[in-house]
């Protein structure tokens, strides 16, 4: 049964503290891409509102430093608690929006976004420097402090198909550490980067201590990552658009995750039954919007006939439609710019001789899970980013064949591969050119305390835990000679 709910939401961005229009005055509609349904407006913000919202958060950054890190701490077990309470209502929000089911909707919230509150918090707790002695002296008298103090101001410029984890991963340990905050989501998927910021408020954080502003990625994102007043920048989306940043942020903290082509390697002594469970979630999760999906299923040649029989029967088992219905197991892709790509790499795998075991077609937004067989390295889904419900099958006959194919990409976010055979497992977990590499694993799996992130074009820098309060401080010496004390 689906989730009746028809509210139109008129949203205002926070700034400087204030729920606020923007200073154009000019609104934009957000519509659902599961019915084309108008969930709301939001302000259309021009790089006088950033400026704005940075000029707060400077001020703001100073006090929210100037808190013990346990207060800091308490303020984001006090968010965890609110963002508990309205998980239900901010995972129906977060569904209309993204077109992700209700089911996918609230993994995201409750599973992913709102752990990252307590994660901080007691991830700061723990994020400690170090005292050492000086190596440079004969005697032991004097001592090295390395410590870590906040960046300073964070824009934070996030996707649509993870609109609440993605940036609670930088917002909330960027707080933690003692900086400020200004999230610019995407434009189709506003609303759940306001409701964080509401539930940052309503913890209590210092007013412009965190701001949302709400408009296109050329002039307000552009702002954001060009402006002098931010320090640190974290993105997340394609390659083009984080190479634009390397080239207008000048010089400070880029922290940059731009997708990936994920090989998924099913080796010939591997548990196939498990192996088809991580290939339907890896390539039909979130209809295949996610980084880290199974972009490219590579099948060792004695067990081809096998997988994909039993791949196929179980992707045709799976239900799209409406994703607020509690039994939809797949929705709509989020936007017209996605489907055309998707499309394109349909029509480009039928050019080439693709044979298409199941799916291939689409209605608008709605595409049919599809396994297309005979996949090879020309293929326009071999090379680049599909980010739609396909699974592409790729054979080979050798180990080593499996990671020249498995490399064959710009891209090195997260790899998986199945195998019964503990040497296999090492050889391909260190030869997959990868941030990650997953053994008996879908490519969908992460571990929240881990470090995320990629290799070659996918990206700079480490996600999550200890590692991403490192990407967002500085480390600082402070060298005292003992001996020198009166």
């Amino acid at each position: 049964m689906a989730i009746a709910t028809r509210q139109i939401l008129e949203k205002k961005v926070l700034i400087a503290g204030e729920w606020t229009e923007s200073e154009s005055g000019e609104r934009f509609d957000v519509r659902s891409p599961g019915d084309g349904s108008l969930i709301g407006s939001v302000p259309r913000c021009t790089e006088k509102d950033v400026q704005h919202a940075i000029d707060a958060a400077k001020v703001a950054q100073k006090q929210l430093a100037a808190l013990s890190v346990k207060r800091r701490a308490e303020l984001l077990w006090r968010a965890s608690e609110i963002a508990t309470r309205r998980a239900e209502e901010d995972s129906v929000l977060l569904c209309r929006e993204v077109g992700k089911t209700i089911r996918e909707a609230r993994d995201e919230v409750a599973t992913y976004s709102n752990p990252h509150f307590v994660e901080a918090a007691e991830g700061i707790k723990r994020f400690r420097g170090l005292i050492n002695p000086s190596t440079q002296e004969d005697s032991n008298d004097k001592r090295l402090l390395i410590t870590h103090e906040p960046i300073g101001v964070v824009g934070v410029i996030s996707p649509w198909n993870w609109p609440a984890d993605i940036p609670n991963i930088a917002a909330s340990h960027a707080l933690a550490a003692g900086n400020a905050v200004i999230l610019k989501p995407a434009s189709t998927t506003p609303f759940s980067a306001i409701a964080l910021a509401e539930i940052y408020e309503e913890a209590g954080f210092p007013r412009g201590s965190i701001s949302v502003v709400t408009g296109p990625g050329a002039t307000v994102g552009a702002e954001l990552v060009r402006n002098p007043g931010t320090n640190a920048i974290s993105f997340t989306g394609e390659i083009e658009t984080g190479e634009e940043i390397t080239r207008q942020a000048g010089i400070k903290r880029l922290l940059l995750e731009m997708g990936g082509n994920g090989p998924l390697v099913i080796m010939d002594d591997a548990n196939i039954g498990a192996a088809v469970d991580a290939a339907i979630t890896g390539c039909f999760y979130l209809a295949g919007q996610v980084c880290t999906a199974s972009e490219r299923i590579l099948v060792h040649e004695p067990i081809h006939d096998d997988f994909v029989e039993r791949l196929v029967a179980r992707t045709k088992q799976l239900r799209v439609g409406n994703p607020l219905d509690e039994a939809t197991d797949m929705g709509p892709l989020n936007n017209a710019a996605n489907a055309a790509k998707v499309t394109a790499h349909l029509e480009d795998a039928r050019s080439r001789g693709g044979r298409f075991l199941t799916g291939g077609g689409w209605d608008g937004l709605y595409f049919e899970p599809t396994v297309v067989d005979g996949v090879t390295s020309d293929f326009l889904m071999a090379r680049e980013e599909t980010f739609g419900p396909v699974a592409p099958i790729m054979t080979f006959r050798t180990v080593d064949e499996a990671i020249e194919i498995a490399n064959e990409t710009r891209y090195g976010l997260q790899g998986a591969a199945f195998t019964s055979d503990l040497r296999t497992a090492f050889v391909l977990g260190e030869g997959i050119r990868c941030g990650t590499v997953l053994i008996n694993e879908t490519n969908n799996y992460w571990d929240q305390l881990a470090p995320f992130g990629g290799r070659n074009k996918s990206g700079l820098g480490r996600e999550l835990s200890d590692w991403i309060l490192a990407e967002l401080t500085e480390v600082k010496q402070i060298s005292i000679d003992i001996a020198k004390v009166r």
